[in-house]
């Protein structure tokens, strides 16, 4: 059975490079309003939707405030409230200046990671927003001496949306910047891999059989042999993972 994969330490710094008016940094956990309201909580049966939602650092919004963009593209057609907050300090960290309804988050850190690793910056994972798509980025944060913005667009003219205090705005997540272009995709039948294409076969019907017996009985059992990593020949995948160890960021400010 094959080693699991070790990396390196991977560092990445937050540098704040001006007053901070309430932003926060954190290690994303696996919780999710919606998935909590869930019947069941039945979405945290997926390992692969868990695993998604720990896969970086979060950063979190510094104030609640609401966004209504009247569908032009000038930088005075998208207006923002702040609610219970210094509005003259929040349009200089939250604001339009790029107009098209696009919301502009300006952090207070510059990011810089190990050289040859780059900042994936990315909406948060299955947090799903009314009227709002990110817009993200990918990031040389090994060489950038320049901060980033993190960005959403408002879809729906007339249609205000809503940051609450705390709310993510942004998941970091690290990679190695030759990752893409170091592989190398293929199609293939899968019965040219006999031993891939029977365990294929095994688990679709051990998932079938599943599905059949919940819709007959009306009861919620579910396939659990991925959640535990279980193989075709019933033994446990080593370095089968449920969650991440995320380390905190560490202050290492003076005073």
């Amino acid at each position: 059975m094959p080693e699991p994969a070790t990396h390196p330490k991977i560092s990445l710094r937050a540098y704040q490079v001006g007053p901070n008016p309430g932003y926060e940094l954190e290690a994303a956990g696996p919780k999710r309003r919606w998935m909590d309201e869930f019947p069941g909580k039945a979405p945290y049966r997926c390992l692969p939707l868990n695993m998604a939602n720990q896969a970086g650092w979060l950063v979190k919004s510094p104030c609640t405030f609401s966004a209504k963009w009247n569908g032009k593209m000038g930088t005075g057609d998208t207006k923002i409230t702040y609610e219970g907050a210094d509005a003259e300090q929040m349009s200089q960290t939250i604001r339009s200046h790029f107009g098209g309804g696009i919301i502009t988050f300006t952090l207070p850190w510059l990011f810089r990671t190990t050289q040859g690793y780059g900042v994936w910056v990315h909406g948060p994972p299955n947090s799903p927003v009314d009227n709002l798509q990110a817009l993200e980025g990918i990031v040389e944060t090994d060489w950038s001496h320049m901060s980033f913005t993190m960005n959403w667009q408002i879809m729906r003219r007339n249609a205000p949306v809503w940051f609450r205090k705390g709310d993510p705005i942004c998941m970091l997540t690290p990679f190695p910047l030759d990752l893409i272009e170091s592989v190398e995709p293929e199609i293939l039948d899968i019965r040219s891999d006999a031993a891939l294409h029977q365990a294929h076969v095994e688990a679709v019907k051990s998932r079938a059989e599943i599905i059949r017996h919940n819709v007959k009985t009306g009861s919620q059992d579910w396939e659990k042999k991925y959640m535990r990593g279980e193989q075709s020949d019933g033994l446990l995948r080593q370095g089968h993972r449920t969650n991440f160890k995320t380390a905190s960021f560490e202050d290492r400010r003076r005073g």
